[in-house]
């Protein structure tokens, strides 16, 4: 088979112009040593745009013949793709980095096929230190606050956390942004919360996050914007990866993704274990899942899919430090599946999705509950013309469940609620600078009637690397079943709530390695479900509202292969600004590769912030530091080292419990 590649490679070699010339091209792993097997393209920069490719001998070299300038791609597995320029004939030496395990944090305007993505601001989980998907996206996305009260475990119920908030909307308790798994909206069927204990790393191959509301696209829960979980799906023939990592509290994060891909199919297999006792008493936290997912093609134009997971937590609840708990816990046990047939042709792509997800939960304030949800969804693009592109589709989704409180012998029945909606957006395209779009959604829901919910935008590109979009849109909230239903004071007559978003983005990308965005909102919220009076006499009413407006920016800077800065600012200000979340946040973050050592740097600054609804109590704002050191051992070997608070500050994200100090971990990755 090597020999048959190289072959193919000189053949290829052979057909170029006859005034391309020969060169040799020598590929090595950080320690010199030869990679072989690994594949060599040429991409000639002249005007003939010649493309080869070939594979290095056994010896680690490949012989080239191309007319200069040139680009050389090489990749090879258990590396990073490494791209070097060559000016001139003459033999060059490429060094490969050893691939570091990690997923991707994108942060997007708006989805792609509608405003241009966010340039630059894609970042690696796995650097950051993060421990899990939502703790990944408050290191860093500066738009994005997350709370949580420990090392790990974020709990539910009363002292639950690991809530998300996007420009400062997430609501009580975090039904305001939609959290979407392999295109399957996540959350409680009766509560209309994600879980967010539930996304570990053990299967995420990258994040999304849509700052902003995206209720056309995803509909209710998407009001303030959207956190996209993608599953790891193998690149490679066959490919097994080993993690595991324990540390202070006897932390622990253990991962297993095997996979395979074939002519016409994948398949793969992730497993998760994740454990800590704690930096307090009664702070324990266990969590186990699992994800299988298999694809195949069916024809060159339909491939069928089907990513089944499930999943189950056991978290202790500490209490506020003035009044500690024992024996305070939630299991919780949640699965899914969705099965999908995606078409890809000349003119038309899209998909057919079907997906159910289902939960247990058994709390030891007496609340038991069974929940599921179960939908259909259809989306399908068509490109009219060169310049014009329509999506249409549709969303049928029922959810609900039952739920009881054994202890104070309450019974809340059983609900459930069905929603169906159609949407469509068109894009068009006016010569090389500008981009036009809008979209409608009209959804029924068998509880509340219907609600409409538009969008228009445009980008216009200045000149090469510079362009400057604006968008407005409608996002919404439907109430949940418990704000319904349930408690704490339920209201069956409760409407959706909504916001107008208004938003003014400036992207830059003066050189290749330098780029960074600006971007101004204006959000204008209406109808926000507040508690109302004084217990035992509370009512949930309409009739909350806020204005929020907030800046936010974002830079990358590549100075090498081996030194990257990058780093954000958000600036928030609120009529009603929601407890803990903060005004001012900072992020950044520094990696530099000495070859044998590869260093993380990064950190977050978060301002003061309110610690109730009211306002009448503040806590003070916080700086921590992270620090990751990993060391390639050989070409599928790593060890890795982190810190976290590094500068051992003492602060709390929510009242009453404070935040570990000091703590550390170390950890070794596998590849097979």
């Amino acid at each position: 088979m090597l020999r048959a590649s190289v072959l193919f490679g000189a053949i290829a070699l052979t057909v170029l112009p006859v005034s391309a010339q020969t060169f040799r091209v020598r590929v090595t792993d950080s320690s010199k040593a030869a990679v072989p097997n690994a594949r060599v393209q040429f991409r000639s920069l002249s005007s003939e745009r010649q493309i080869v490719a070939a594979i290095s001998d056994t010896g680690g070299e490949v012989i080239g013949r191309l007319t200069p300038p040139a680009e050389i791609v090489v990749t090879a597995s258990g590396f990073e793709p490494a791209v070097t320029r060559l000016d001139r004939a003459e033999d060059v030496t490429v060094e490969l980095r050893p691939a570091i395990v990690r997923s991707s944090v994108a942060v997007v305007v708006r989805d792609e096929g509608t405003l241009v993505q966010m340039e630059g601001t894609q970042l690696d989980i796995d650097r950051t230190g993060a421990r899990t998907v939502v703790d990944a996206i408050d290191r860093v996305v500066p738009g994005a606050f997350v709370t949580r009260r420990g090392v790990m475990g974020y709990g539910i119920a009363t002292n639950g956390t690991g809530g998300i908030y996007i420009r400062g909307i997430g609501e009580s308790p975090n039904a305001g942004v939609l959290v979407v798994v392999d295109g399957r909206p996540d959350y409680q069927g009766l509560m209309g919360h994600p879980l967010p204990d539930f996304y570990s790393l053990s299967d995420a191959g990258s994040v999304n996050v849509i700052e902003g509301p995206a209720s056309v696209l995803f509909g209710s829960n998407a009001m303030a914007g959207v956190v996209e979980i993608k599953p790891w799906v193998p690149r490679e023939r066959m490919s097994t990866r080993l993690t595991t990592s324990l540390g202070s509290f006897y932390t622990g994060q253990h991962t297993l993704a095997h996979g395979a891909r074939f002519n016409r199919g994948f398949y793969s297999l992730n497993a998760g274990i994740q454990h800590t006792s704690g930096d307090r008493p009664s702070s324990d936290f266990r969590n186990q899942d699992g994800t299988l997912t298999a694809g195949y093609d069916l024809s060159p134009v339909w491939r069928a899919s089907i990513e089944g997971r499930y999943g189950h937590f056991h978290v202790e609840d500490p209490g506020p430090l003035a009044t500690p708990l024992n024996n305070s816990y939630a299991n919780v046990g949640r699965g899914g599946f969705t099965t999908n047939f995606d078409n890809t042709s000349s003119r038309m792509w899209g998909y057919v999705r079907t997906y159910s997800s289902h939960g247990l939960h058994y709390i030891t304030d007496g609340f038991r509950s069974v929940d599921r949800t179960t939908g259909l969804r259809v989306d399908e693009n068509v490109a009219l013309s060169r310049r014009a592109t329509l999506e249409f589709g549709s969303d049928i989704v029922n959810f609900g469940g039952r739920a009881r409180n054994v202890l104070q012998r309450l019974n809340y029945g059983e609900h459930d609620i069905t929603v169906a909606a159609g949407f469509a957006r068109g894009q068009w395209i006016s010569g090389r600078r500008l981009r036009l779009h809008a979209g409608v959604r009209y959804e029924t829901n068998t509880q509340f009637g219907s609600i409409t919910a538009p969008e228009f935008g445009a980008s216009l590109k200045l000149a090469e690397g510079y362009s400057v979009a604006a968008e407005v849109g409608k996002g919404f909230r439907n109430p949940t079943i418990r704000e319904l239903y349930l408690f704490p004071a339920p209201n069956p007559n409760l409407l959706p709530e909504h916001l107008w978003n208004y938003q003014v983005s400036f992207q830059a990308r003066p050189v290749r390695n330098v780029s960074a965005s600006v971007t101004g909102y204006y959000a204008n919220l209406a109808n926000l479900i507040a508690v109302t009076g004084r217990f035992p006499n509370l009512t949930l009413l309409n009739n909350g509202a806020a204005l929020n407006r907030g800046i936010e920016t974002s830079g990358r800077w590549q100075a090498s292969r081996r030194f990257a800065v990058q780093g954000g600012y958000a600036y928030l200000r609120s009529t009603n600004i929601a407890p803990y979340v903060p005004a001012h946040k900072l992020n950044y973050g520094v990696e530099v590769n000495l070859s044998k050592l590869f260093v993380y740097f990064g950190g977050m600054s978060i301002g003061n912030r309110f610690a109730n609804a009211q306002h009448t109590q503040t806590m003070n704002g916080y700086q921590l530091g992270t620090l990751k050191l990993t060391f390639p051992i050989r070409e599928r070997v790593q060890v890795f080292t982190l810190i976290d608070n590094l500068f051992n500050r003492r602060y709390q994200v929510v009242p009453g419990y404070a935040m570990p100090g000091a703590n550390a971990l170390g950890g070794v990755t596998l590849r097979f």
